[in-house]
C-alpha cells in the first residue's frame, strides 16, 4: 500500500532532528476514515478473516520477471474513499487492527543500497513534544519503544515477503477471478463494488493431488480457505453502510 494514502507528511526520522519528539497512542483513527482497504499480510488472514472481506488486487509494481504483482486487502467500505469501520468519534469499530495500522505514524522506505529506513508522519498531530512516547533521548539514542517498535517493522517486512511470495504462487497457478460486490441495503438501493479478485474455489479443487499438498504442507491451503471463508463478511460491511445511511440527516 502507498504510503501516500495515509502518511500526509513522511519524513526520515533523523537521531538529531527528532531528539525529545514523542507519538500518542494511536486510540483515534481519524487518519484512516477514507481508507475503504487496507494491505494485510499472509499471517493475518486468520485473525482478519473474522472481521473483514478479505480479497486481491493488482498493484501497480512488477516482479523480476516483469509480471503483474498482486497484494491482499481487507475491505473497509464498499464506497471510495469511506472506511465503514472508523466512527465519527475516531473509534475503530473491530476487535482487529491490521499491522499497517499498527506501526503508524512509523514505517520503513527502502533505500537505494537496500537498507529499510525509518520515517514518521510529521503531519499527525500525534507527533509531537510533550505527550506519547519518547522515540529519541536527549542523547540521540533510540528509546526501548522505537527499539520494539524497529523490531515490529522488522517482523511486518518478513511477513511482506512470506505474503509476496504467496501471491506470486496463486497468480502462478491461475487461481484468482475477478468478481463484482452486488449489495442491496435496507431501503432497497443497490450498489456495485468492483475491482477486487477472489480465488476460484472450483479452480483450487481442481489443482493436481501434488499441488494440493505443496501448498497444504507450507499453510498456503488454509490461508486461502480463511479468505474464501472472509467474503461472508460482505453482509456485515452492507449492514454498517444502511446504519450509517440510515444516521444521515434526509
Amino acid at each position: 500500500m502507498s504510503l501516500t494514502a495515509l502518511y500526509r507528511q513522511p519524513v526520515l526520522l533523523d537521531r538529531n532532528q527528532h531528539r525529545g519528539k514523542r507519538i500518542r497512542r494511536l486510540d483515534h483513527f481519524g487518519i484512516a476514515a477514507k481508507l475503504n482497504a487496507g494491505f494485510l499480510t499472509a499471517g493475518e488472514f486468520p485473525e482478519a478473516a473474522k472481521e473483514f472481506v478479505i480479497g486481491f488486487v493488482t498493484v501497480p509494481e512488477k516482479d523480476e520477471q516483469g509480471r503483474e504483482e498482486v497484494s491482499p486487502m481487507a475491505l473497509f467500505g464498499l464506497r471510495q474513499e469511506e472506511n465503514l469501520l472508523v466512527g465519527a468519534d475516531g473509534r475503530w469499530d473491530a476487535r482487529y487492527v491490521p499491522a499497517f495500522l499498527r506501526r503508524y505514524p512509523l514505517a520503513y522506505v527502502r533505500a537505494d543500497d537496500g537498507q529499510h529506513n525509518v520515517i514518521v508522519d510529521a503531519g499527525w498531530e500525534g507527533f509531537n513534544d510533550v505527550e506519547g512516547e519518547l522515540l529519541v533521548g536527549a542523547d540521540g539514542e533510540t528509546t526501548p519503544f522505537l527499539q520494539d517498535m524497529i523490531k515490529f517493522m522488522d517482523s511486518f517486512e518478513q511477513e511482506v515477503q512470506r505474503t509476496r511470495v504467496l501471491c506470486r504462487r496463486i497468480v502462478d497457478l491461475g487461481l484468482l477471478k475477478p468478481v463484482q460486490i452486488d449489495v442491496q441495503l435496507p431501503g432497497g438501493q443497490k450498489l456495485a463494488a468492483g475491482g477486487v479478485m477472489v480465488v476460484d474455489e472450483a479452480k483450487l479443487k481442481a489443482l493436481p493431488e501434488a499441488t494440493a499438498t505443496e501448498l497444504l504442507r507450507n499453510g498456503i491451503l488454509g490461508l486461502l480457505y480463511a479468505h474464501l471463508l472472509s467474503t461472508t463478511n460482505v453482509q456485515r460491511l452492507t449492514e454498517r453502510l444502511g446504519t450509517r445511511l440510515a444516521a444521515q440527516p434526509a
